[in-house]
């Protein structure tokens, strides 16, 4: 229990620090406390055997790998004045109620100290030590604080402070990532509420505590700070006595209210200062008048001005005297008092594996792998802090080798393999492993084990070297899908095909390694939709291979028209039967027996300027041969337009118009079509670049 809205008091003064700042220090624990908490614990309440025994193990597995020494204070015999408070606590945990209180009071602990003798060979197989106390056990680990034997107390009981405790921890946590614990320091709660330790034991008999659970009746905790800042340097048990010794005076001289005159205002009526005088005013016979601020200096003035300047501590004054346990000596001496006598220094021995095996299958149910498994950090941390502070023992575990650099927690760590200890068992199917591995802290372990860490050092750095000498493999680049093209192009060189004018000897072509027919299918130009838009709205080709086909095509002795026309009448039977009708006979045996290969020419337009995207169109430039009589230039008839699709043609309007001005449709079209025509003479590449730019 401890004093009541203590804690509430002292907030002011806590102070949250990280759990890791007590590293380095020895601190005891009242074992009592962890033991309660334990079974309060909703997780593991019905599904854990021995809830105290599983949380004393992790939490003194955890505070020591943080370099907290501890120091466990088992209970003692209880003060007999704790008899009403245990007996309360003993219906409210076991359900057994007393129907009378018993002549002799009974404060023995028996079931809870059977609890506390199991804590105890737990930590005597951990190798942690522990004492036991006279009385309470936080008095005990006050009286080790104030003696400086501790650096602190852990404990949850305000009435450390009572019994001289100098630094309390409480409320700490152990499952966050930045675990924090409150820290109360006596100094500040002297030197900044005022509160020394008189002062607080008074406190706690006034709220109630331990040996007096309902304190003084009709007191509160405002009405007792309010009576504090007016001790003016007094402690509340300095006034106890006050109020003591006050309180036997009254008893002897009863003050009591007399008559006063309304002149002087004087013990005395008026009448009878009239006739004797007033001893106050020195008179024989009548009276002085004086002031209305002036003060009777009678007994029951003294005591009535008292009694209004300090009402807060008339009030507590009157409901202390009123309590049966006042003045409360036994509770003070309890508290002032210590009972317990000096210890010799502590002994901390190494983990028992053995032992802790046996213990945790008996009362925990825990097998022996999983017992082993969770001891070896203890193991090794214990054999790293002796190594460091130079002990002389014999060694438990054995390191073999850094086995890697690891993080755990932004704290840089080795992976340590070690030699398999005496006594370990590993899960089944792993039985025949001979090492162990666990994470070390490298500034620990290098303090420790220096030479193993020179030996990991030169490994690694060797490591390095080799690596830096190893050449690397080059990574071949992608092939360039424009090598192929740019080799094509440079292997070649284009022939213009143009209208041969008369009178001028027409050169023969030069040898090149690839024909003008093998250029034209390696182009892909048939595939092409002249037609679209843009050249992303062609339609998909069909993948080619990975090897380049430069055989030359056949029937290269054709021209390049010719082999277009004969092309797209293989394409389409229709088709060639239009091209059959429309063009003469001398070009139709020359066009039947070539095989184009360049695309179909753009559709003629209609007067509107539209085209009709159901047929398929294909217009005829002028043949370059001189067979071709139509396209001489002596010859002035209109050059027919030849219209191809894949249904028969149907008579329409504008076609009407188109023949009777041939002239100027033709002369419209060819002036559109002059540059990117087949009798342009201008290059092929520089024609198709034209192309595909419109």
């Amino acid at each position: 229990m401890g004093v009541s809205e203590l804690w509430s008091i002292l907030d002011p003064v806590r102070q949250s620090v990280p759990l890791y700042s007590l590293s380095g220090k020895t601190l005891a624990v009242d074992l009592s406390l962890w033991v309660c908490e334990a079974q309060h614990v909703q997780g593991m309440m019905g599904r854990v055997t021995k809830p105290h025994l599983r949380n004393l193990f992790f939490r003194v597995s955890s505070l020591t790998l943080m370099g907290v020494k501890l120091v466990f204070v088992m209970e003692g015999d209880a003060p007999s004045i704790k008899a009403e408070t245990m007996s309360k606590r003993s219906e409210m945990r076991y359900g057994q109620a007393k129907a009378k209180p018993t002549a002799v009071k009974n404060t023995s602990r028996g079931r809870f100290k059977a609890v506390l003798r199991e804590c105890a060979e737990m930590l005597d197989c951990l190798g942690v030590p522990w004492v036991t106390a006279a009385g309470e056990a936080e008095a005990m680990c006050a009286y080790l604080d104030s003696k400086g034997a501790v650096d602190g107390c852990i404990t949850n009981d305000g009435d450390a402070f009572l019994y001289g405790a100098r630094t309390v921890y409480r409320n700490f946590n152990m499952t966050t990532k930045d675990p924090q614990v409150d820290c109360y320091e006596t100094s500040r709660v002297g030197a900044e509420l005022g509160l020394s330790r008189d002062t607080l034991v008074g406190l706690a008999i006034l709220l109630g505590c331990d040996y007096i659970p309902k304190g003084v009746a009709g007191v509160g905790k405002e009405q007792t700070l309010k009576l504090i800042q007016n001790l003016k340097g007094k402690s509340l048990l300095q006034k106890f006595t006050e109020w003591d010794a006050d309180r036997s005076e009254r008893s002897e001289v009863a003050v009591k209210k007399v008559t006063h005159c309304l002149v002087c205002r004087h013990p005395g009526s008026a009448k009878a200062h009239e006739r004797s005088g007033c001893v106050f005013c020195e008179s024989e016979r009548f009276c002085s008048p004086q002031d209305y601020d002036s003060q009777c200096p009678c007994e029951w003035h003294r005591t009535e001005h008292t009694r209004h300047t300090s009402s807060v501590e008339a009030s507590i004054k009157k409901k202390t005297l009123a309590c049966e346990q006042f003045p409360f000596t036994e509770i003070i001496s309890e508290f002032l008092e210590p009972k317990d006598r000096a210890v010799q220094p502590f002994r901390r021995r190494k983990p028992n594996l053995l032992l802790l095996q046996t213990f945790a299958l008996e009362k925990m149910d825990w097998p022996k792998h999983y017992s082993s498994e969770k001891l070896l950090v203890l193991m090794t941390y214990t054999e790293l802090m002796n190594r460091k502070h130079g002990r002389d023992s014999q060694p438990q575990i054995q390191p073999i080798r850094i086995h890697k650099a690891r993080v755990r927690n932004g704290v840089s760590c080795f992976e340590v393999v070690w030699k398999k200890p005496d006594h370990y068992v590993f899960t089944e199917g792993c039985e025949e492993q001979t090492e162990v591995h666990t994470l070390e802290e490298e500034s620990l372990f290098s303090l420790a084990f220096p030479e193993i860490l020179q030996d990991f050092q030169r490994d690694r750095a060797l490591a390095l070297d080799n690596k830096k000498r190893k050449p690397r493999a080059r990574k071949e680049k992608p092939a360039d899908s424009h090598d192929a093209v740019s080799d094509l192009f440079a292997q070649m060189s284009l022939q213009t095909d143009t209208d041969p004018d008369p009178g001028v000897t027409q050169n023969p072509p030069s040898q090149n390694p690839l024909s003008e027919s093998a250029l034209i299918g390696q182009l892909h130009l048939s595939s092409i939709d002249w037609d679209s838009s843009s050249f992303t709205a062609s339609p998909s080709q069909k993948p080619q291979s990975d090897r380049t086909d430069l055989r030359p095509a056949e029937n290269t002795s054709c021209s390049l028209k010719e082999r277009i026309l004969q092309k797209q009448q293989l394409k389409s039977p229709e088709s060639e039967e239009a091209l059959c009708r429309s063009l003469p006979t001398n070009t139709q045996t020359k066009t039947s027996s070539k095989n184009p290969l360049r695309p179909a020419a753009r559709p003629l337009k209609s007067v509107s300027g539209h085209r009709n995207p159901s047929e398929s169109v294909c217009k005829t430039s002028p043949v370059s041969d001189d067979s071709d009589a139509e396209n001489r230039p002596g010859s002035h008839k209109p050059r027919n337009t030849v219209r191809v699709t894949s249904k028969p043609p149907k008579p329409a309007p504008t076609s009407v118009k188109a023949a009777e001005t041939p002239e100027k449709e033709s002369g419209t079209q060819e002036e559109d079509d002059s540059d990117t025509s087949l009798d342009s003479p201008r290059p092929l590449a520089e024609r198709l670049k034209m192309r595909f730019g419109k």
